[in-house]
């Protein structure tokens, strides 16, 4: 999820960009949010080097907005509207979509804890 440098977007206005562009429901933050921590935790248990950081936040904000929305919206974008208000090549959304659903080990079920 490393980028090669850091996006000149703030994360505050990529997010606004995402909200305008593909409208979504909160659980789709909610979502990702949890999503994120399971990323950290899992990659600490298997000792995989992770970090969410400037270099990372944008590409896992719009990956992981992506895989919410197919898994909480009857109806959601494709990954190449996704990927253009992003601002990846769609290959390279489709990538990051299948690296970040690995790392949770596919589990999108969100336990109300």
């Amino acid at each position: 999820f490393h980028a090669r440098s850091v996006p000149t977007i703030d994360l505050e206005t990529y997010i606004s960009r995402i909200v305008k562009y593909c409208p979504c429901q909160n659980e789709v933050f909610l979502g990702l949010i949890v999503y994120m921590q399971q990323m950290i935790d899992r990659c600490a248990r298997r000792q995989m080097p992770f970090s969410v950081d400037a270099y990372s936040i944008h590409r896992l904000v719009i990956t992981g907005v992506t895989i919410a929305s197919k898994w909480y919206s009857d109806v959601f974008f494709t990954n190449s509207r996704y990927a253009k208000v992003g601002g990846l090549p769609v290959m390279e959304l489709n990538t990051l979509e299948l690296q970040f659903l690995s790392i949770i080990d596919f589990d999108l079920n969100v336990q109300p804890e």
